[in-house]
């Protein structure tokens, strides 16, 4: 029997985390227009295609965290 998926969370809390912050992250950059970065705000309107470059980067790396968290639960031993 599998662990539910709480306790794979948990085991696996960084990983979540990251996956939260991103799903999070991503509809304020999209409502605001404004992808913060330490380096200072990539604003739409002023340079949308370095926004959306930045956008498309965020959806991939919350896509490949997304695949490694299910994968890890699916493929687990009993």
């Amino acid at each position: 029997m599998k662990p539910d998926f709480i306790l794979h969370l948990k085991h696996n809390w960084p990983l979540a985390v990251v996956v939260v912050g991103i799903a999070l992250y991503l509809p304020v950059v999209l409502i605001t227009g404004v992808f913060f970065t330490n380096q200072g705000n990539i604003l739409r309107s002023k340079d949308p295609a370095r926004f959306w470059r930045w956008v498309a980067l965020f959806i991939g790396l919350l896509a490949a965290s997304l695949v490694v968290l299910l994968g890890s639960y699916f493929l687990s031993k009993p």
